[in-house]
């Protein structure tokens, strides 16, 4: 069953579209962030995308080379798209692609890169490295230490005409990761509590966390963005005057293979003044493999 998925973004309380999935309309269009793919003859046996990630910084803005990432979530394999900018008046890159070490990982394994031409001053351009996901290893956050690599051109910054020496260059990017709740969207469900009786406790997963946390609201976000999942009946964010009280938030969300995810968790500060903060969670789905890694999500 190919779920076809496309995520306008990542925001907290925004929602992920999803096919056979009601979601709310949205008054502004949205864009696919994943139609760059599409646009790629390499890629299109990839099918379509599930969702894809907000754009994350791999470099600090001021940089000579100013790299993000997107990460493009597929059933089986994950397309990361980085978007390079040069601004050095005195080069062009070329051959530019993103070296991802997939070396530690035994989940995700790099199966193709597709590089860019010809980024001039005050460019950006994509380049793509592909990542294969073994499908019979449970999904579990991976770093990845990513380097850029390029040819320099030297050019002449008023023509843009190439003089002197072209020569290789690396340059090292912030690791990057990719955790389970990227393969998660978003999807609200109209009455929770009912869905969660319809569900069931077959594949139920429970646990109990000590998360350090100072203010209980930062441990409510903390938690929404752990699990990636969408939080509902306005249980994700905290009740005026509900100071030293326990607080539940209910969650749901469909993971990337289509099984819609529910969780209840009860977030608790321990103590008046302490930074301890006590996480009671139950994670229900209809495949209990489901529910164990989303439940391990907590960190």
């Amino acid at each position: 069953a190919d779920l076809v998925a496309a995520s306008g973004g990542d925001d907290m309380m925004d929602e992920d579209p999803v096919a056979g999935f009601d979601a709310p309309p949205k008054k502004k269009e949205v864009v696919d962030p994943a139609a760059v793919i599409y646009a790629i003859p390499e890629l299109a046996s990839l099918g379509r995308a599930f969702r894809s990630s907000q754009p994350v910084p791999l470099t600090e803005s001021e940089t000579e080379y100013v790299v993000q990432c997107t990460k493009h979530i597929f059933q089986q394999h994950v397309v990361l798209q980085f978007s390079v900018q040069n601004t050095i008046e005195e080069q062009r890159l070329d051959n530019v692609t993103v070296l991802v070490d997939d070396s530690d990982s035994q989940v995700f394994s790099a199966s193709g890169e597709i590089a860019v031409e010809g980024i001039r001053y005050g460019e950006t351009k994509n380049c793509f490295t592909v990542l294969e996901r073994n499908a019979d290893a449970a999904l579990e956050p991976n770093t990845f230490t990513c380097e850029l690599r390029f040819t320099v051109v030297q050019v002449d910054p008023a023509t843009g005409e190439e003089e002197g020496d072209t020569f290789e260059e690396e340059y090292p990017l912030e690791d990057l990761e990719i955790s389970t709740s990227d393969f998660m969207a978003k999807v609200t469900v109209p009455d929770f509590r009912k869905s969660w009786e319809t569900v069931g406790n077959a594949n139920e997963v429970l646990e109990k966390f000590a998360l350090q946390f100072r203010r209980l609201e930062d441990a409510v976000a903390a938690v929404i963005n752990y699990l990636g999942m969408q939080p509902c009946d306005g249980t994700g964010t905290l009740k005026p005057n509900s100071a030293g009280k326990p607080h539940m938030l209910h969650m749901s969300g469909v993971f990337v293979a289509g099984q819609q995810v529910l969780a209840r968790a009860q977030v608790a500060m321990q103590g008046e003044n302490s930074s301890n903060v006590i996480l009671k969670i139950a994670v229900r789905s209809d495949d209990a493999t489901v529910s164990r890694m989303v439940a391990d999500c907590i960190r």
